[in-house]
């Protein structure tokens, strides 16, 4: 075979190539910087020597670097960009999550899109559960002395993918925040309006903190909306390439089993390999 190419392939026969040939399965994971709010003030020390570290309603960046800590994790860099930002909000999804404060160890699901997702739930990096995320908070329910309801400790969170300054962030909301992006999101289409984000001073008895606001400054001109477009697209296409083969795997795990459970099954009396029957 010579290793010159005087004539390209034309495009039927790479299309027939494709299709003949195994191709290995895989997908590109969402993996973006992230985009957050400090909720409640933090300081380190006490009494008058107390320093402010964390101020309630101050925005922040987080972009993983090559650098890893002492336990092997990559290291975020963190930077404060103020009070108040504008931005896109591109796409919303949400994520299962709960934190054992006596174990210390965080349970959390995938990112997922809607209430008939079946999704599994992790800790300690191990699949403690699978089912949908009604399935899963009834996993986790308990109720409230305070006011007798039935509750879920598996809480549902929001994550945003914002555009701002040509870089797409992840962001995720819980609390107050996320019923206050809920009800932001019913008023206009947030993918075609550059938004605000601010926040408001709240309080409850004896705890204070700041509540994510979200206020539509104006409309996308066309050439920001064909940005906002060709990102959408990206994450779109990236989110049903991850489901396809997590469910290409579920079903190749199903089919195995099927196949085992077939092989351990004793021979019918009457029927074997001599049978063609079976």
């Amino acid at each position: 075979m010579t290793t010159e190419i005087t004539v390209p392939l034309t495009e039927d026969q790479k299309a027939l190539l494709g299709m003949l040939t195994p191709q290995e399965q895989g997908f590109t994971r969402i993996s973006l910087p992230r985009l957050g709010m400090y909720s409640q003030d933090k300081f380190e020390g006490k009494g008058k020597s107390a320093k402010l570290v964390k101020e309630a309603g101050m925005f922040y960046t987080e972009v993983e670097t090559s650098e890893k800590d002492g336990e092997g994790k990559k290291i975020w860099n963190k930077e404060e960009i103020g009070t108040s930002i504008e931005g896109v909000i591109l796409y919303h999804r949400k994520q299962l999550s709960h934190y054992d404060e006596a174990s210390e160890k965080y349970t959390s699901s995938p990112i997922y899109d809607s209430a008939e997702d079946v999704v599994p739930l992790f800790s300690d990096k191990k699949e403690i559960h699978r089912g949908t995320p009604a399935e899963l908070k009834a996993k986790y329910a308990y109720t409230d002395p305070k006011d007798g309801k039935v509750k879920s400790s598996l809480e549902e969170l929001r994550v945003l993918y914002v555009l701002k300054d040509e870089q797409v962030y992840q962001m995720s909301l819980r609390g107050s925040s996320m019923w206050s992006f809920s009800t932001y999101a019913k008023s206009c289409l947030v993918s075609a309006v550059l938004t605000k984000f601010s926040s408001e001073a709240k309080e409850n008895g004896a705890i204070a903190w700041n509540q994510m606001s979200f206020d539509a400054v104006r409309e996308l001109t066309p050439e920001e909306a064909d940005t906002v477009i060709d990102n959408v697209q990206k994450i779109a296409t990236s989110i049903a390439s991850e489901k396809a083969y997590f469910a290409s795997l579920e079903a190749n795990k199903n089919s195995m089993t099927n196949a085992v459970e077939e092989l351990n099954t004793p021979l019918v009396e009457g029927k074997g390999m001599d049978n063609p029957e079976f």
